[in-house]
């Protein structure tokens, strides 16, 4: 996804609480669904064995790989994704284009090892949509100059270097070579004298991050090669040289550009409605992913889980000989981790859907088990028993996060940054599944280990059960979603005053922040540790969720910043940073 963890946009909004006759609650159904389901008790009773959601998993993350948007991998995925659907018995399979890219991008060889003074394998990466070495580049590790005397001490020097840059602050910069100032003039002279490329180190401990800048012309493609280097080896070799140490370094990246315009793929597949048909259950996640890694959990777990939840759903209802009231559509999203283009261009060209889709339902918080759904005071009543037989199917786990549950908001959150995100924009119902288990997804996030071996199966066959059932369910409403849930958050302009304004990683560290939001103008850095609001202390982010929800506008806020607890005084209702320590 594209910025999220186990990660939720911590937003509350005040909104008007429509309540339901009492006697219409107790005497009748609000949905006109039984409580209890046929096709749920089919779906639980396939044991473990008979669901193929890890297979499928292993053929996506494994078999194909990365998904860059815009790759031959992703390519290959939508049509192998389309072939799945087609064979599971559902109609209308199909790819839609959604628009292009510039510039194709392909990786197919990186490594890397420093050769002297010992020997030692390198963990790093580079950014997609930027050059990679002209076959196996040897050479010294360079420490950039920080001053005049350093910079003319290297003259000569730079033929087939690796600068190492340990902050943006000493980078040769390219893009001015005539310039005067000493990075300006450095780059200049790495550019004369034929260097190999910068090495900077990670930001994050331990981990490898990946991004990249797609908006590239074929005709003036980047030229630098940059490598983030795990920040523990940079550390040691930036160390060694330092302290004078002949430090070699050697590199062999093999990535490639194709010009375009590269057409991009939505895939869709339907199981038709009958007498709703008209009307429009979504669901789905996206299927391109970052290339560090193999995109297994993002977001090939939510593919895998969209997948599989259609073959079980067909093939039950076949079984049973029944079909859901309205259409089930199945989407897989591409473009996703660029900014929701798959979606949001898909959208844009059927504007006419957004009246007739009751809810859009995504999964794209990996491996954890989708556990929960949001509910506002409007939607509670309405999914009490929509999602009943879910809740008692699952009511008797031993392990509490493989309960499924209602989570009370205020509104339905918008900023969570997946494709539901893009519905929530133009007013239809779309809901992120709450998702809970031991996997620290900022960990996995964009980083080096998004791979299979980090996926949950548990979660995986849990997940695909709620999904196949929650689709079916809400199908057979008789009445779609109500809209004025979103009259708060839909398409209202006004500040969300009771946001926090930041997206969570394992437990309440802060993994992102929402630009020019409460916390980024307090301080608050990614990475540091949210401790305390108010007087309610912050163990998980159900705490937060909770303090959030209550009408108390000023708040003391307490943070962990490098080892240090710092505070700061919000007022919600005023947008206002009141004193900060």
């Amino acid at each position: 996804m594209t910025s999220i963890s186990t990660r939720f946009f911590f937003a509350v909004c005040l909104s008007t609480t429509l309540c339901l006759p009492l006697n219409a609650q107790l005497s009748e159904s609000l949905t006109g669904l039984d409580a209890t389901d046929s096709v749920v008790d089919a779906i639980y009773a396939i044991s473990d064995a008979d669901l193929r959601v890890m297979d499928v998993l292993d053929e996506l993350s494994n078999g194909i790989g990365s998904r860059l948007t815009s790759s031959k991998n992703l390519t290959e995925a939508c049509n192998w994704a389309q072939a799945k659907f087609t064979a599971f018995g559902l109609s209308d399979s199909r790819l839609e284009q959604w628009g292009t890219f510039p510039v194709g991008f392909d990786r197919r060889l990186s490594v890397g090892a420093m050769t002297s003074p010992s020997k030692l394998e390198l963990s790093f990466n580079t950014n997609a949509w930027t050059p990679g070495t002209d076959g196996k580049v040897s050479g010294p590790a360079i420490v950039a100059p920080q001053t005049e005397e350093e910079l003319t001490a290297l003259t000569g020097k730079l033929s087939n270097a690796w600068i190492l840059a340990s902050t943006s602050k000493y980078t040769p910069r390219f893009n001015n070579l005539e310039g005067v100032n000493l990075r300006d003039r450095f780059g200049a002279m790495c550019v004369a004298e034929g260097y190999a490329g910068v090495v900077k180190p990670c930001g994050k401990s331990g981990l490898l991050l990946t991004r990249g800048r797609y908006s590239i012309d074929i005709d003036n493609l980047p030229q630098h090669v940059n490598i983030t280097l795990l920040r523990e080896q940079f550390s040691n070799i930036f160390q060694l040289t330092k302290d004078g140490a002949d430090v070699q370094l050697e590199f062999d990246i093999d990535q490639t550009f194709t010009a375009g315009p590269i057409p991009q793929f939505n895939v869709l597949a339907e199981i038709p409605g009958t007498d709703l048909a008209n009307e429009i259950v979504i669901v789905g996640g996206h299927i391109d992913s970052w290339d560090g890694a193999r995109g297994a959990q993002d977001n090939g777990t939510g593919t895998s889980t969209t997948l599989e939840a259609a073959r079980i759903l067909k093939k039950t209802i076949d079984e049973l000989g029944v079909q859901p009231r309205r259409t089930i559509r199945f989407m897989l999203w591409s473009g996703e981790e660029q900014g929701l283009l798959g979606s949001r261009a898909y959208i844009e060209q059927h504007p006419a859907e957004n009246e007739v889709i009751s809810a859009v339902l995504v999964h794209d918080g990996g491996t954890n088990t989708c556990s929960g759904i949001q509910a506002t005071p409007d939607l509670e009543p309405l999914f009490k028993e929509a999602f009943g037989p879910i809740i008692a199917h699952t009511a008797d786990n031993v392990d509490e996060d493989l309960r499924f549950r209602l989570v009370p908001v205020r509104r339905l959150p918008r900023g969570i940054g997946s494709d539901h995100d893009s519905y929530l924009r133009v007013g239809v119902p779309g809901f992120f599944w709450e998702q809970n288990g031991d996997a620290n997804y900022t960990y996995i996030h964009h980083t080096q280990y998004d791979t299979i071996d980090e996926v949950v199966p548990e979660y995986q066959l849990a997940s695909v059960r709620v999904i196949a059932s929650g689709a079916w369910r809400v199908a057979n409403m008789n009445q779609a979603l109500p809209r004025d849930v979103l009259a708060s958050s839909g398409n209202s302009r006004r500040p969300q005053h009771d946001a926090l304004g930041v997206f969570l990683g394992d437990g309440m560290t802060v993994d992102d922040l929402v630009k020019g939001g409460l916390a980024e103008r307090a301080g608050i850095k990614a990475g540091d540790v949210l401790l305390q609001i108010g007087s309610v202390k912050l163990e998980k982010q159900s705490d937060l969720r909770k303090v959030l929800s209550d009408k108390e506008k000023q708040r003391v806020v307490t943070w962990l910043h490098q080892g240090k607890e710092m505070t700061a005084t919000f007022d919600w209702k005023e947008d206002k940073i009141l004193k900060t320590n």
